[in-house]
Parts: structure tokens; C-alpha cells; sequence
């Protein structure tokens, strides 16, 4: 094994942890603060409305687990980046419309990431998609 892909599967690790420990802290706190996290999506000038309201309550949740996973396992890795991917587009498209499009901004966030303005939310989130492209770059061939 070349250093170079020595490197790669290095950050790939380091990168994949990080993912790991957001998306199942995420996941785990919303399913905690259930109520918390549904009334904030129920009051969204977006998602308002009961029914859509529980659908995202249960499935956001899940969805985050189950990407941490999935990104846990080497074998499944790179199908659990492409739903990190995923996940961190929809909460961008979330993030931007709430900032640029309302004059409402509900937040459910937890621990230190509850500190943030909206804006810092969403430079985090670059940084954190940002990271997840590159993950998926650089373990495309190390898989092959």
C-alpha cells in the first residue's frame, strides 16, 4: 500500500467519524426532544401542518441513524455518503430558504450547535457538505 493511499484512507476515516458522530448525535436528539423537534417543524413556514409534520419527524430522525450506519460499515460506506450527501443538500435548501425567504426561523438544534445564528448554521453546513463530497471523491477508488 502506496503512502498516498495510506493518506486517503486516513481522511477518509477521520471524515467518516465526523459524519458518524453528526448524524447519530442529530438523529438520537431529535428522537429525545421529539416534541421539541416536531413542534418546531409543525410551526415551519415551510413544513407547517400536522401531517407533513410527523412524516419529517419520523423520517429526518431515521434517516440520520441509519446514514451513520450505513457509513460505520466500510462495506456500505459509500452508499451511507451518498445519503449524508443527500441529507446535508435538504438541510442546506432548508437553511437558505429559512434565511432568505422567511421571516421565521425555528430551531431545534442541540448542544453547542443550538449557539450558532443561522448564518454560522449555514457555513457549517458548507464545510460539512464540502467534507462529505470530498469523502465520497477519494473513497470512489480506494473501494475499487
Amino acid at each position: 500500500m502506496t503512502l498516498r493511499v495510506k493518506h486517503k484512507r486516513v481522511l477518509t476515516e477521520i471524515i467518516s467519524l465526523i459524519l458518524i458522530l453528526l448524524f447519530a448525535y442529530a438523529g438520537v436528539t431529535k428522537f429525545l426532544e421529539g416534541k421539541m423537534f416536531y413542534n418546531n417543524i409543525r410551526n415551519s413556514p415551510i413544513f407547517g401542518g400536522e401531517t407533513i409534520a410527523t412524516i419529517v419527524a419520523i423520517v429526518i430522525p431515521v434517516g440520520e441513524i441509519v446514514t451513520s450506519f450505513l457509513i460505520a460499515w466500510r462495506r456500505t460506506r459509500l452508499i451511507g455518503l451518498y445519503g449524508a450527501l443527500v441529507l446535508m443538500l435538504l438541510f442546506t435548501g432548508y437553511t437558505v430558504t429559512l434565511l432568505f425567504f422567511t421571516n421565521t426561523v425555528p430551531c431545534s438544534c442541540g448542544g453547542i450547535i443550538s449557539l450558532l445564528s443561522w448564518e454560522q448554521h449555514l457555513m457549517f453546513i458548507l464545510v460539512l457538505l464540502l467534507l462529505t463530497i470530498l469523502n465520497i471523491a477519494i473513497s470512489k477508488p480506494i473501494e475499487k
